[in-house]
């Protein structure tokens, strides 16, 4: 699923090709993943594109939004000419680099010619017209109230794990399984650790840590990880998945003391960590 790092590059790298066009076509190919009046939004200028936690948000010159989720395999791409759409890349789970492909869901046209193409494989992602701005409740990581005074008041009122609470987005946005695993294993905390049980000091580190792989997340492009289905909007994939500490290295030796990386999972979902 792209987290905080992969939904603003894709924003960043987005927003210089379509901020100032004006929508002329919306093409539904799957209904499950559109809500909303394509009508409301036809004849449109977009003005601006903003990041909400994992939430990319278009604003259109009549106050009206388009709110984008990626969810697990979303993906953006953007073409300059949307009738015969070619990309220099192979695009992952489509088997080739012409879009449509059959996992396009929706496609939204401008009236240059360009467009840009919402793919999703698992049809979990979405694209919602709203009058506001769908935005997640929790604090943004890269937030001036994102503080280690926020992330203490947090923990201390939760005996959840560490790791199910950093990724719970109705108090942090942004922090999804990679970097969450990651930001432990940077503040030798185990994804287990009840959050309470933290001290001052583990959760200055801890803050240090979050804010420091996120950021290394973002100059890496994102990450296109072992499945691939992060990609940029021009077809290319991000880098980060090439730096990962602990994230899908299970098995292999732990980057500070060669002991073999572990993974569990809760939830459903799978934590890795240096046991030592």
């Amino acid at each position: 699923m792209p987290e905080l790092p992969e939904v603003e590059t894709i924003k960043r790298k987005l927003a210089p090709n379509i901020i100032g066009k004006i929508i002329s076509e919306i093409e539904i190919l799957s209904p499950k993943n559109f809500t909303g009046n394509k009508k409301d939004v036809i004849g449109k200028k977009i003005i601006s594109i903003e990041r909400y936690g994992k939430i990319l948000v278009i604003k259109l010159f009549n106050n009206k939004y388009l709110n984008i989720h990626f969810k697990l395999s979303g993906q953006i791409l953007f073409s300059k000419d949307v009738n015969h759409a070619v990309f220099k890349n192979i695009i992952p789970f489509t088997g080739g680099n012409k879009m449509p492909a059959n996992t396009t869901r929706v496609i939204i046209k401008f009236s240059d010619g360009s467009g840009i193409f919402f793919n999703d494989l698992r049809k979990f992602g979405w694209i919602k017209i709203s009058d506001q701005p769908l935005k997640p409740k929790g604090i943004d990581v890269l937030d001036k109230q994102f503080t280690v005074k926020y992330l203490t008041v947090i923990l201390k009122k939760t005996r959840k794990p560490i790791k199910v609470l950093l990724m719970d987005q109705d108090l942090i946005t942004g922090i999804g399984n990679i970097y969450a695993n990651d930001s432990l294993f940077l503040a030798r905390i185990h994804p287990q650790r009840l959050s309470n049980t933290l001290t001052a000091q583990e959760i200055k580190l801890l803050y240090k840590s979050i804010k420091q792989t996120i950021s290394a997340g973002l100059k890496d492009l994102g990450s296109s990880g072992a499945d691939e289905a992060f990609i940029l909007p021009d077809g290319s994939r991000g880098g980060h998945q090439r730096n990962f500490l602990v994230y899908q290295r299970e098995g292999k030796p732990c980057l500070n003391c060669k002991t073999i990386i572990k993974r569990i999972k809760h939830n459903g979902r799978s934590s890795f960590f240096c046991p030592k």
